[in-house]
């Protein structure tokens, strides 16, 4: 009977010294929210690059013609364009589809059609807005443009105006 009760003892201890140990080291490990800050932004700028990525990848495989349109994208990028001044541009058209979310400002939307490389300068593009009073009248949705546009022209399809 005595060698039951100091069994029983020493398992209960046992027990009890596990749930410490596991309980204590935890708590120790989730004690750095700084770092879960860090985790948390890198993951947003990689979701944010990703996106990105997806826009240009839906571009270039554009759902219209099925399998000859991506051949067709492909010819386009290769062509060169003629300015109105009859100088060539031997820069490869890109086209992109650029979806703006609720809540877009055109300061992201300017910054987004600069990093997919359809303009030069974001800034550029979120001034026009300002000065011509379209910077608050940027529309939600899937709008498509390409680097053939101008800055007016971008405007007018990202705010729906004519």
């Amino acid at each position: 009977m005595m060698i039951k009760d100091i069994l029983r003892g020493a398992g209960i201890g046992c027990i009890i010294a596990g749930g410490i140990i596991y309980f204590t080291s935890t708590d120790i490990e989730q004690a750095d929210p700084e770092k879960y800050k860090i985790q948390l932004d890198e993951l947003q700028a990689e979701l944010d690059k990703v996106k990105q990525e997806l826009a240009v990848a839906q571009t270039l495989s554009s759902p219209k013609s099925g399998s000859t349109d991506s051949q067709d994208s492909n010819n386009g990028k290769e062509k060169t364009e003629s300015n109105p001044n009859g100088e060539t541009n031997s820069k490869p058209i890109t086209k992109v589809i650029l979806t703006i979310e609720a809540g877009s400002t055109s300061k992201s939307v300017a910054h987004n059609l600069e990093q997919a490389g359809i303009i030069d300068n974001a800034k550029e593009l979120e001034q026009y807005l300002i000065n011509n009073g379209l910077a608050g009248r940027i529309q939600i949705g899937v709008h498509e443009v390409d680097t053939t546009m101008d800055l007016d022209m971008i405007a007018r399809i990202i705010t729906n105006t004519k």
